[in-house]
């Protein structure tokens, strides 16, 4: 306990801004992959996948220790060189780890695979227009990993976390991969079921069943995510049983096995998210998830889909997972 209440006043220092030392800063390295599983696509996507790897300060100094391995998913449209780069209200992701440091909260690495594809994103499933996503993310890209940086290779030191789509991607992979991730977080996680825009009854399947019509501008970006799904998924939604492989909703009611192994979960979600079937889904998974008995936390904050993205990631995300690797979170469920 003692542990434990220390690592929390060290991270509200960085909350609130403690000075910190300018000295050793951890590095962003850019690897590509050529991946198998995504090779022979449909769609003509390039089996070579960047990633980003941030490795923290000691990771040079100490070449004889193993470090935690935080695996990152971006969103529908986007990169990682968003986290890095300031496009989410000045985030540099490389300098908020730093700062953990600073504040002895721990260090990891973190790894963000480019999951961009000529339709926007792929949802990180296995799929025939595609490429096998899911194999890549879960058995490819971890391989990758373990192989080339000093990691502790077991699921206790491997987290989960997606964006948007990314958070769809690290609930779905955190079902059906309980053996290789250990503790997920998603954030602001869309698509997750059949609600709010892609509630059966919704105008976005009008539009994508009827090419003719054109959608609103309103409209359009969300049709190209319900276009998007749809091949991913490899049929129509209506199609009896074909999206239910895939929602992690639905997944979830029927085996909650994979869940059941988490170390630990949390779903947050902005209350003026104007994608309404992120609160919706985010709550109907906080429900499976109360039914199943399975530990969990469901964040609400004041902001949209992506406001408070870069307050979120300081303040909640990247906090919440060096607690984890720490060994100092409190609780938990993370059966062997």
């Amino acid at each position: 306990m003692r542990r434990s209440l220390g690592f929390l006043r060290r991270l509200l220092l960085l909350v609130l801004g403690a000075p910190a030392p300018a000295t050793a800063q951890g590095r962003i390295l850019v690897d590509t992959i050529r991946s198998k599983a995504i090779a022979g696509n449909s769609i003509g996507d390039t089996p070579d996948r960047e990633v980003f790897v941030y490795t923290p300060p000691s990771y040079d100094r100490t070449p004889n220790r193993r470090f935690p391995v935080l695996y990152l998913l971006h969103g529908f449209t986007s990169h990682p060189r968003e986290w890095l780069d300031g496009s989410y209200q000045g985030l540099d992701l490389q300098q908020t780890m730093d700062s953990l440091w600073r504040v002895d909260a721990g260090e990891f690495l973190v790894v963000m695979p480019s999951a961009d594809n000529a339709m926007g994103g792929g949802f990180y499933v296995n799929s025939a227009a595609f490429g096998k996503w899911e194999d890549f993310a879960a058995d490819e890209l971890v391989r990758f990993i373990d192989a080339r940086y000093r990691t502790r290779p077991e699921r206790v030191s491997r987290g989960l976390a997606g964006q948007s789509m990314g958070g769809f991607g690290a609930l779905y992979l955190a079902q059906r991969h309980g053996d290789v991730f250990g503790s997920v977080y998603a954030m602001s996680p869309c698509c997750t079921a059949l609600v709010g825009e892609l509630a059966p009854s919704s105008d976005v399947w009008r539009y994508v069943r009827d090419t003719t019509v054109v959608p609103t501008p309103a409209m359009a970006g969300r049709v190209r995510i319900a276009r998007a799904m749809t091949a991913a998924f490899g049929a129509p939604y209506d199609q009896p049983g074909a999206w239910s492989r895939f929602l992690p909703v639905d997944l979830l009611a029927k085996d909650a096995t994979g869940m059941r192994r988490s170390c630990a979960v949390v779903i947050e979600y902005g209350l003026d998210d104007a994608i309404a079937s992120v609160p919706l889904g985010s709550r109907a998974f906080a429900d499976g998830l109360a039914r199943a008995n399975i530990p969990y936390r469901l964040d609400v904050f004041a902001g949209d889909h992506t406001n408070r993205t870069r307050q979120r990631f300081e303040q909640r995300v990247l906090p919440f997972f060096a607690q984890q690797f720490s060994g100092a979170a409190p609780g938990g469920n993370c059966a062997s």
